[in-house]
């Protein structure tokens, strides 16, 4: 009997064991099944319930975009209701993000996100023909997000502030950008503008569950003192409309 009892007692030790230092790796493996490889934890260090990694965003990309450094800690009080949830930490640095995470029956909930990080982190997501440079500020909140098999539901909102980049090896000056996503499961609808910079922006789409523009229209108008360089680049688009905005459609 005292032998059974010392291997139920090592086994309920392993066990314990196994759970408290769960590798962080498995954060990544449950934000990988909910987002179907569109989100990763790499560089993951630490637990499942006190760790680290670097948050990263795919989008059919091998190499993806690492967003953001991460620090999370597991808040136990969740789990009575079937859910596990995490606090997302982050120091008073950019980038940073911070909110709650958590993982349940529905799928990967993101509450109070807070992202700041720089807009060059996006570069690797764009074809490098086409776009040469990013820079400015990123500024991405999102009350409530779920993500789960079907899609993703919950409305981001977010600044581009001191817009940069190089189109073309043209470089533009897109003043601060505000966008608006408002996301229901199968698809997104978006609404992009602008104020400042050598352009007003003036955009609205809607992408599938894989972030795909399906439809939409973006009015590039060119201010009076945008550079000869940048109004070039317009003319290969087409014509401007009565109003002097070049319209690109999306379908």
């Amino acid at each position: 009997m005292r032998t059974l009892l010392k291997i139920v007692l090592t086994l309920l030790l392993i066990i314990a064991a196994l759970v408290f230092f769960a590798p962080a790796s498995l954060l990544d493996s449950g934000l990988d099944r909910a987002s179907k490889g569109k989100w990763r934890l790499a560089e993951t260090t630490g637990t499942l319930w006190n760790g680290s990694g670097m948050l990263m965003h795919t989008q059919g990309h091998e190499q993806g975009a690492v967003l953001t450094p991460l620090r999370w800690r597991f808040e136990p009080s969740a789990l009575p209701s079937g859910t596990a949830r995490w606090q997302l930490l982050a120091d008073e640095t950019t980038p940073r993000l911070t909110g709650v995470l958590t993982l349940g029956r529905k799928g990967v909930g993101l509450d109070g996100l807070s992202l700041h990080t720089s807009a060059a982190v996006l570069q690797p997501l764009l074809p490098p023909e086409m776009v040469q440079a990013l820079e400015g500020v990123l500024i991405i909140d999102a009350p409530s997000l779920l993500l789960h098999e079907k899609g993703q539901e919950g409305r981001i909102s977010g600044r581009w502030q001191n817009a940069q980049m190089v189109f073309q090896k043209v470089p533009v000056d897109l003043g601060n950008v505000s966008f608006n996503i408002d996301s229901r499961q199968q698809s997104s609808h978006s609404v992009i503008n602008n104020e400042g910079g050598a352009v007003s922006l003036d955009g609205n789409f809607q992408t599938n569950t894989s972030g795909k523009p399906t439809q939409g229209t973006l009015k590039i108008t060119p201010r009076s003192d945008a550079p000869e360089a940048l109004l070039q680049l317009l003319s290969t688009t087409g014509q401007p409309d009565a109003q002097g905005a070049y319209v690109l459609e999306m379908n």
